[in-house]
């Protein structure tokens, strides 16, 4: 894999997680709602904190292509 093509597939997964993170936390409230409890703020903290980890780690290796490159 090239340098340009680390860089786009990176974004791709950026793109992907924010996606995915707005999604759970959609299901998240979804499934609260449906089972009459209030949405708690410590399950919203958790999908948040799950993928501040995932979001940490691409920034990560996107830093160290640009650096190498």
């Amino acid at each position: 894999m090239d340098r340009d093509q680390a860089v786009r597939e990176i974004a791709d997964c950026i793109d992907e997680t924010l996606r995915l993170q707005a999604r759970v936390t959609e299901l998240t409230e979804e499934v609260s709602q449906a089972v009459g409890m209030a949405v708690d703020r410590g399950l919203r903290a958790k999908v948040t904190g799950l993928f501040f980890g995932v979001l940490a780690h691409l920034e990560e290796l996107n830093r160290l292509v640009r650096e190498e490159g």
